[in-house]
């Protein structure tokens, strides 16, 4: 063999091996916080979905509340079922609190919150694999919560936790502590897996999506119901050693930040990037993309539907 062939098809041999160690560069969508609960409404959402088809992600993420603050109707579940079904490739889904934590409260209609999550259960979270037009597997936490969920693209490991707004369900007069303290405990454990996965496949980040904000800048011995889960990011997160991109909805402002802090309140926890997507009034999507070859590996697009108030 020519030696010049010979060290051009060495050459190959080497990059492509680099390039699959690196792993591949992967692009997914994110919204939630759907909550114009009118026909027009659900109109613009299924325009929203179509938006999102444009953009050609490989998967995209639903992070939560699929209505606002009315009556927590099966209507709401059917309309979201149909913008989720209209998503062209694989459709992932994590709960909120307005469609189930928050049904026995005034105005919501006094329904069983727990019978409400059975039905979300039923209609947005099919066994072992996604909702859209064409679902991928998913590996799903045995036992109570299924919509758990985890999976891995490009190198990288995604996981949803059911984690919704409004304190994580629960508030010193709610209902819901016991199922709380399961769902808490499921969380940890959950998150706990991803991170073995992490380390197990050499992964080169992780992609946490859940609905509620966690209160990031709240000091950590405020008792809140997500100190847990923070602590766990912030300090078992860092010793990963890799980037991590925490995304949730839940308080309707988009924002790209590092808000996450150690518990001395002063050293910041430079390894996790939050991202928060649009709500409503507001529609749109955000992009991510996860490069290899980007230092911080994961950049954003967004996408702000305009024509959609």
């Amino acid at each position: 063999m020519n030696n010049f062939i010979g060290r051009s098809l060495l050459l190959a041999i080497v990059l492509g091996a680099s390039c699959n160690a690196l792993g591949q560069t992967v692009r997914f969508a994110v919204f939630g916080d759907i909550q114009e609960e009118t026909a027009a409404g659900h109109q613009k959402d299924l325009m929203l979905a179509d938006r999102i088809n444009e953009a050609e992600p490989e998967f995209t993420v639903f992070i939560g509340d699929i209505q606002g603050g009315g009556p927590c109707t099966d209507q709401q579940r059917q309309e979201a079922s149909e913008v989720f079904a209209r998503i062209d490739g694989p459709l992932i889904f994590t709960p909120g609190d307005n469609a189930w934590t928050d049904c026995r409260l005034r105005g919501k209609g006094d329904w069983d919150p727990l019978e409400r999550l059975a039905k979300l259960r039923d209609d947005l979270v099919p066994v072992g694999q996604s909702l859209g037009k064409n679902p991928m597997p998913l590996d799903q936490q045995d036992g109570e919560y299924r919509e758990n969920a985890r999976w891995v693209k490009g190198n990288v490991v995604f996981v949803t936790l059911h984690m919704p707004g409004g304190n994580n369900g629960v508030y010193p007069d709610r209902y819901a502590f016991d199922e709380y303290e399961r769902r808490n405990a499921a969380n940890l454990q959950w998150l706990q897996r991803a991170y073995q996965e992490v380390q197990d496949i050499g992964a080169q980040g992780l992609v946490v999506l859940f609905h509620g904000n966690p209160g990031w800048d709240d000091i950590y011995w405020r008792a809140t119901a997500y100190r847990d889960f923070k602590s766990m990011l912030a300090y078992e997160g860092a010793e990963l050693g890799v980037p991590i991109l925490a995304v949730h909805g839940d308080t309707h402002e988009f924002t790209i930040d590092k808000p996450l802090m150690f518990t001395d309140g002063r050293s910041r926890a430079d390894h996790l990037t939050r991202l928060e997507v649009f709500g409503s009034p507001e529609r749109g999507y955000v992009v991510v993309t996860a490069d290899p070859r980007n230092p911080e590996l994961f950049s954003f697009t967004a996408v702000e539907v305009k024509g959609h108030e």
